[in-house]
């Protein structure tokens, strides 16, 4: 299993976005930036939900559909679409990472208060995905486990192949 890290997984303060009208979210202390769609260059024999490579500021960045990724199909880019650049390090090595989403949200504040584990059964996405509920404001968001979402040996493939 690959070490999938960033600085402070430990904060309180998680990314909130939508896919396929669900509402999920994950830790700040991984994003690094947010930006609109932009063109992403499919790369062959690759896993559907990695839809390919994009170049930002320079940067050549594999993508993925998180949509995808989380088995709730193919996300429909629209003008809200935007992607996640994430850094998380991957073997022992950093690497940005970028996810595309439906629509970002909003920053909250999630206090153990608010934290509910994951459903054993009946969630739309694999446990080793999700590291737990959170409820705010009479609403339910998903907190995402990026270690789960990362820890794939395509991503090493890909990017491996941004090194050559």
């Amino acid at each position: 299993m690959a070490d999938i890290t960033s600085k402070n997984t430990q904060g309180n303060q998680f990314l909130s976005f939508f896919l396929k009208d669900e509402r999920f979210a994950i830790n700040v202390s991984y994003v690094k930036e947010i930006i609109e769609y932009t063109q992403i260059t499919r790369v062959p024999t690759m896993e559907r939900f990695l839809v390919g490579i994009t170049n930002i500021r320079g940067n050549v960045i594999p993508v993925l559909d998180l949509s995808s990724r989380l088995d709730l199909g193919m996300s429909k880019i629209s003008k809200k679409s935007c992607i996640i650049t994430v850094e998380a390090t991957i073997g022992g090595e950093e690497n940005e990472i970028g996810l595309i989403v439906d629509m970002v949200d909003q920053v909250y504040e999630i206090t153990p208060v608010h934290k509910m584990d994951a459903p054993e059964f009946g969630a739309k996405i694999r446990k080793d995905f999700m590291q737990m509920m959170a409820r705010i404001e009479e609403r339910f968001i998903t907190l995402l486990d990026m270690n789960g979402i990362l820890d794939l040996s395509e991503l090493s493939r890909v990017t491996q192949k941004r090194a050559l």
